[in-house]
């Protein structure tokens, strides 16, 4: 089986990976993660497994997904000892344990060549720090462990329901990646591609059902034509990119993080929790209030946040670029039937969210200026939320909304990127 890693222009050819020196991080995250139902057969079976889960971790795993407990107002593995190491590998070994924490950080997609390109989630420290042992030498065994890929999508769609397939809908993204690498910002670049990928689409003739290459050619020249708007910065966050922060950065403060389905032992205020949860919700739509959130090291007030300059068009705003490409180049954005505008979608959202969460990151330490340690956690939490770990599926029906309504809405979209620009 052939095996890829990503381009070197976006990923180092000496990616390094080892898991040591990070407070088990994967296994302490507001996420589901969830194995065969062959594997929860072999749990249920084991009496070590029973005890250790009780009765309500036992449906749980039932469910096909790993219990949670909380502790330090963090949701951890019921598996994760004091001494943050996995029980059930020290106990039965590292194949013993889901595929996918054995596999993880690594994710496979097969490209459009049918080569498989490894999936580095940038939340794991050595990825994203890049410190351990060489990949290449572990790519085969994580591959063994993950025991399947995923594969790109044969075709996407435009908005107006003409059918784009996998070479064709390529070529619009190869364009994406070229204008990210050599734009100044992030944000303008992304809003120049989302008017550019609508005039792609209008040039397509319409009614003909599925895009030929002599279509594509014609309107990728019509769309080169198009005379693309400047972005201009707003000065507050327009109200959709409200409700994004609200939702995603929003569920990454106690005690919303902690309050998932498959959490075991819940506490007896749990009510309480939620009154305080829709709290943390409302503190994010007002831009005032104290929040306390995932990887910022002590609570802060959201009003501070403005106070911190903007980044996307400096020096820092390169490490959001590599990242953009990166996500391109891994194919994963592409994995599944949907419209192409989407994927622009996406990586406005993931921008959006990694500038907003550097920000709270400084502002939380008292600076003005975000670091490269800032932007990198912000990647981390963009990878966990929007591009990596999070399934559309489980995002619900207000995310699902605002997702449609900035996709066919060119103002709304732009006031979104506008607000980090």
């Amino acid at each position: 089986m052939a095996t890829k890693l990503i381009a070197p222009s976006s990923h180092p050819p000496n990616q390094k990976f080892e898991c040591r020196d990070c407070p088990a991080r994967c296994c302490r995250m507001p996420w589901n993660i969830r194995f065969s139902g062959d594997e929860a057969r072999r749990y249920l079976a084991e009496p070590w497994v029973r005890e250790r889960v009780g009765e309500e971790g036992a449906l749980v795993i039932g469910r096909g997904v790993l219990p949670v407990r909380e502790r330090d107002r963090q949701l951890q593995c019921v598996f994760l000892d004091d001494d943050m190491l996995c029980s059930m590998q020290k106990r039965f070994g590292h194949e013993y344990i889901p595929k996918s924490c054995q596999a993880f950080p690594f994710g496979f997609v097969r490209d459009e060549k049918d080569a498989v390109v490894a999936q580095l989630s940038q939340l794991c420290p050595s990825i994203r720090d890049n410190y351990g042992k060489p990949v290449d030498r572990q790519l085969k065994a994580k591959l063994q462990q993950r025991g399947d890929t995923e594969r790109m999508s044969t075709a996407l769609a435009t908005l107006s329901g003409v059918i784009l397939p996998q070479p064709l809908y390529l070529r619009a993204a190869r364009h994406w990646e070229e204008q990210i690498a050599t734009g100044a910002s992030p944000a303008s670049t992304l809003a120049r591609l989302y008017d550019w990928t609508a005039a792609f689409e209008r040039a397509l003739p319409q009614g003909q059902g599925r895009a030929t290459d002599a279509s594509v050619d014609a309107a990728l020249g019509q769309a080169g034509k198009e005379e693309l708007e400047p972005l201009a910065p707003r000065k507050k966050p327009s109200f959709y990119a409200r409700v994004l922060f609200a939702y995603l950065l929003g569920n990454l403060c106690y005690p919303s993080r902690v309050r998932e389905p498959h959490r075991v032992e819940k506490a007896s205020w749990t009510e309480l929790q939620a009154l305080r949860s829709f709290g943390n919700k409302a503190a994010w739509m007002l831009g005032r209030g104290t929040v306390d959130m995932m990887f910022v090291p002590r609570p802060f007030k959201l009003q501070r946040v403005s106070t911190v300059d903007r980044f996307l068009a400096g020096d820092e705003g390169a490490a959001v670029k590599d990242y953009l490409r990166l996500v391109l180049q891994r194919r994963h954005i592409f994995s599944a039937p949907r419209h192409l505008l989407a994927a622009v979608l996406d990586l406005s959202l993931a921008t959006v969210v990694i500038s907003r969460f550097a920000r709270c990151r400084a502002a939380a330490d008292g600076r003005v200026k975000v670091s490269l340690e800032d932007v990198r956690e912000g990647i981390s939490v963009a990878e966990l939320v929007l591009l990596s770990h999070a399934a559309l599926s489980e995002q619900g029906t207000v995310m699902k909304n605002l997702r449609w309504l900035l996709l066919t809405k060119r103002e709304s979209f732009r006031a979104l990127l506008a607000t980090e620009a």
